[in-house]
This record gives C-alpha cells, structure tokens and sequence, in this order.
C-alpha cells in the first residue's frame, strides 16, 4: 500500500533523530561530567533510559498501522434487508456468517466486521464484485407448532 511505505520512511527519520539526539546528549554529559564516578554514573544512568525510550519508540512505530474505514450501507425494505459493503478481497478470503442477529462478515487483509440486525433473517442473494460486498436478506419466520 502506498500509506505504508510513507509510514516506514517517517519512522526511521524519527528514530535517526532519535539516536542523534541521544548520542549528542551522552557526549555532551561526558565532557561536563566524566571527571567523576558521579558522572560516570550519572551517564550509564541516561544511557540506559536512553536505549529503554529508544526501543519503545522503535515497538510503537512498527506496531502503527493506519486504521482504513470501510463503507457499509443496511437499508430495510418491507421484509427484505440490503446490506452493501466495501470488503477487501480477494473473493476466496470474503465469508459472511449469521450469528442470531448479528452479521459477522471477514475478508482478506485480516478485515474483520460485525453488523448488528434488526431481526433474525436468512441470505436471500449474495454478490462479491470488484470489492464491493452486496447481501440480500430476508426476515426469518419462526415456525409456532400448536
């Protein structure tokens, strides 16, 4: 994707800076206070919380993933409910799974979403075209034996 790349390259520019900053400020303290077992150990000190800050700057940057808003559209029509989606493919990964009245759709990409409904219903059609997820349900009837 071409967010990712962007991403990678901002977080190298500001780790670079980063260990920069943090070699110019030991070097500096070294001159100031390398005269003394205080300043020797006043050093290790910031270096250690240094090289601690680097790495969890360096964990949060990688683990940053923009988050991408899929569009979703559920539109009642009498008995019948339409609901069109944008998932992201491929067309062997998209799965759609009625749970009560919960809709749980999954497509590639590790895209995961649950759609509430406002009743029980069964897939009428199912259509899967050039990303585009199109459902067609209608309203489950419960079966009263007397």
């Amino acid at each position: 994707m071409k967010g990712e790349g962007h991403v990678e390259e901002v977080s190298k520019l500001i780790l670079g800076i980063l260990a920069t900053l943090l070699l110019l400020i030991l070097f500096s303290l070294m001159l100031r206070l390398g005269r003394g077992i205080l300043g020797l150990i006043l050093i290790g000190i910031i270096a250690l919380l240094g090289l601690y800050w680097f790495k969890e700057v360096r964990k949060a940057l990688k683990t940053y993933r923009p988050k991408i808003e899929y569009p979703l559209e559920l539109v009642e029509n009498g008995d019948l409910l339409i609901l069109t989606a944008q998932v992201p493919g491929p067309e062997e990964e998209v799965s759609v799974k009625i749970l009560g009245r919960k809709l749980l759709i999954r497509g590639g990409k590790g895209f995961k979403k649950t759609v509430k409904l406002p009743y029980p219903v069964k897939i009428l059609k199912r259509s899967y075209v050039n990303g585009i997820l199109h459902l067609q349900f209608i309203k489950e009837q419960k079966v009263v034996n007397r």
